[in-house]
C-alpha cells in the first residue's frame, strides 16, 4: 500500500517533527515509499533528487524548523479552515467532519481539530487503505477520494506550495512534494497498479570494455539501484531495475561515457535482456603476485594502468606494495 504510507509519512511530519526524520532523508521511510512508485510518478521522481539532499539533524533541531514555520509569525496554517478564513473552526471543519463521518470514522479527533492538515492527510491514507484492501466496494472509496481532493486538495496543495518557497531546508522539499503529489493524484487519481517498467528508462552499458568499475555511478545513485558486489574471484555492477528511477546521475557522472539510457523498446531492439536484476559489468580481480590475495578488478587496474603508465608496484596490493618504496 505505498499510496497510503505516502500519506501516513506526510502526516507524521506536519502533526510534529517525527523521531525518524532526525536521520538523513535517504533513510526516511518516506524515501522509501516514494521510490516505490518513482516509475510512475513524475512528482516521485522529483522528490528523490531533492530529499536525498537533506541531512540528518537532531530532534531539536528539526522541532526548530517545525516551530519557526508553523508556530511562528508569520505562520502557516495547518488548520484548512484558517487558511482560507483567517479563523480556526470554520465551515471547512464541519465540512471535514461530516467527510469523516461518512467514511465510518468516529468523530473524536484528539486535541486536533479535524481540518488539520496531518488529519487530513491520514484521512486520505485511511482511504487509499480501503481502495487497494476492499476489491468490492474500491469504487465507492474512489468516489470519497476524489470528491475529497476535489474539495479540499486546494489548500494542501497551497500550503505544499508556500513550503516550498520558505527555503527551509528540511519542509521546502517536503511541501514541493506535498504540492506536486496531490496536483498528480488530481489530474490522475490512480496510480496504484504499476505498468511493465518494461519501456521506462534504465542505464545499460553496452560496451563492456567502456566501464572501467570506479563506482561513482553508484556514489551518486539517490535511489541505490546500482551496487558493486565482489567475490574472491569477480566483482560485478549491478542493477535493480525496480528500483531505478531513471534519473540519468550515472549517465552524467560516468567518465568514460559507459553507460547510456535505454528505454524498454531499445532495449529489445538491441538484444539486451530485460530483467529485474541485471549485471551490467564484471570483470575478474587481479590476484597479487606476492601474497596471491585478490586485490582490484582487471578493469580498474588497466584503467589506472593505462593513465599512469602501468609500473610494477600497481599490481600488488596494498600490504605488498612498500617493498616498492625503498630508497
Amino acid at each position: 500500500m505505498s499510496l497510503a504510507l505516502i500519506y501516513h509519512a506526510l502526516s507524521e511530519l506536519l502533526a510534529r517533527s517525527p523521531i525518524w526524520a532526525i536521520d538523513s532523508a535517504r533513510e526516511w521511510p518516506l524515501y522509501a515509499d516514494i521510490s516505490r512508485v518513482a516509475q510512475e510518478s513524475p512528482a516521485a521522481r522529483r522528490a528523490i533528487l531533492s530529499l536525498s539532499e537533506i541531512p540528518p539533524e537532531s530532534i531539536d533541531q528539526r522541532q526548530a524548523r517545525y516551530d519557526a514555520l508553523f508556530n511562528a509569525s508569520p505562520r502557516n496554517w495547518l488548520y484548512e479552515s484558517a487558511a482560507k478564513t483567517g479563523r480556526i473552526l470554520g465551515p471547512e471543519t464541519f465540512a471535514i467532519a461530516k467527510l469523516y463521518h461518512a467514511a465510518g470514522l468516529v468523530s473524536s479527533f484528539g486535541a486536533e481539530s479535524p481540518d488539520h492538515a496531518s488529519l487530513e492527510l491520514a484521512f486520505l491514507a485511511h482511504l487509499s487503505e480501503q481502495i487497494e484492501s476492499n476489491s468490492k466496494q474500491a469504487e465507492e472509496w474512489r468516489t470519497l477520494e476524489r470528491q475529497f481532493i476535489k474539495e479540499h486538495g486546494d489548500w494542501l496543495i497551497q500550503l505544499g506550495r508556500n513550503l516550498s518557497k520558505s527555503g527551509d531546508m528540511v519542509y521546502a522539499p517536503i511541501g514541493q512534494f506535498l504540492a506536486d503529489w496531490l496536483s498528480e493524484i488530481n489530474l490522475q487519481p490512480i496510480i496504484r497498479n504499476p505498468r511493465s517498467s518494461t519501456f521506462n528508462l534504465r542505464p545499460v552499458i553496452a560496451c563492456a570494455d567502456d566501464c572501467t568499475l570506479c563506482g561513482f555511478c553508484v556514489q551518486v545513485c539517490p535511489v541505490q539501484a546500482l551496487a558493486v558486489s565482489e567475490s574472491e574471484s569477480e566483482t560485478r555492477l549491478m542493477l535493480n531495475v525496480q528500483t531505478c528511477i531513471g534519473c540519468n546521475k550515472c549517465e552524467k557522472i560516468c567518465n568514460t561515457n559507459a553507460i547510456h539510457m535505454l528505454d524498454g523498446e531499445s532495449l529489445v531492439n538491441n538484444g539486451l535482456p530485460d530483467l529485474l536484476r541485471v549485471t551490467l559489468r564484471q570483470s575478474p580481480r587481479v590476484i597479487c603476485p606476492a601474497c596471491h590475495k585478490p586485490t582490484v578488478s582487471r578493469a580498474e587496474l588497466e584503467y589506472v594502468g593505462g593513465q599512469i603508465g602501468h609500473p610494477a608496484w600497481l599490481d600488488y596490493c596494498l600490504e605488498c606494495r612498500p617493498q616498492f618504496y625503498g630508497g
